[in-house]
């Protein structure tokens, strides 16, 4: 993994869809706080997903 300069960890988003298999997303992200929800928030509208997890990878 290339690091600029700042601590990035992967995330591992799923999105669960009514009558439909789950979609995984992985992500990079330096803020393990919060970033990885806030994508997964504002991305459920693109899936058309009801619900969301967020998993840290590594």
């Amino acid at each position: 993994m290339i690091n600029w300069g700042g601590d990035t960890m992967l995330a591992r988003i799923v999105y669960y869809r009514p009558d439909s298999l789950p979609e995984e997303v992985i992500v990079v992200t330096n803020d393990p706080g919060g970033k990885a929800e806030e994508i997964a928030r504002k991305r459920m509208r693109d899936f058309r997903a009801v619900e969301y997890e967020v998993e840290w990878v590594a």
